[in-house]
């Protein structure tokens, strides 16, 4: 049996013109496009970004837990690897287009995890996307970092995480997925700023989509209602 080829495709934040040419090239030339979508919408953006492109190929939605039980999670994994596998073994080319980057905080990466764990001679491309903290960097016309500042990236998501979160001098921190713990992230950056302070904070939500916005102070952001796609810059 021949698997047909496997393309991890990065599709950028959101804008259709954020896409690479290999990307452009892979997603018009597969036989099936694996795109993700949420239980509670009826289309997804990283859908929408594919469909700018008029592909022929065949497309199918696969939805990704976001539940707290984690046997919930890895069983949906699961059954969202072997709804490619199955494409695979028929001998079609199948791209998985992921919003931002596939090997970056990805739903791709755990279904690759499986599909090489089964078939470890897969034929594999990935193909590199932008990130939505390179466009916000890019948006707010902000350098990300230079010289011997560190890069740190920080998955948030927890409360009880919020506090062991370190800031340190000559560093550019990336708040990721901010969206269910905003207030007690700006509660400790309140706290950190009235201990010295920051360089810049930039809050972003929903880059390079109609309803981005761009944000540089803790009040303004306090004010805004909560969004799925935003995260927070701290430069100290």
């Amino acid at each position: 049996m021949k698997l047909g080829k496997l393309y991890g495709v990065g599709i950028g934040p959101g804008d259709p013109q954020y896409l690479t040419l290999r990307a452009v090239d892979v997603l018009r030339s597969v036989d099936v496009i694996f795109t993700v979508i949420s239980r509670n919408v009826s289309d997804s953006i990283s859908k929408q970004v594919v469909d700018s492109l008029e592909p022929s190929a065949q497309m199918c939605m696969l939805t990704f837990s976001m539940s707290r039980d984690n046997t919930e999670r890895e069983a949906q994994i699961d059954e969202n690897a072997e709804k490619v596998m199955e494409a695979m073994r028929e001998g079609k080319s199948c791209a998985f287009a992921t919003l931002g980057d596939p090997m970056t905080y990805s739903t791709f990466a755990y279904v690759l995890e499986r599909i090489m764990k089964k078939y470890p001679e897969t034929d594999v491309e990935i193909v590199p996307g932008v990130t939505s903290f390179a466009t916000l960097a890019a948006k707010a016309k902000t350098v990300l970092v230079e010289n011997r500042e560190m890069l740190r990236v920080v998955p948030s998501f927890k409360n009880d995480d919020v506090e062991s979160i370190e800031f340190p001098k000559n560093s550019t921190t990336i708040l990721l997925k901010t969206y269910r713990t905003r207030k007690a992230l700006l509660d400790r950056l309140k706290k950190e700023e009235a201990n010295g302070g920051f360089k810049e904070i930039i809050y972003g939500e929903e880059l390079s989509m109609p309803t981005e916005r761009i944000v540089r102070s803790l009040d303004e952001i306090a004010e805004l209602p909560e969004a799925y796609f935003s995260m927070i810059m701290v430069k100290k």
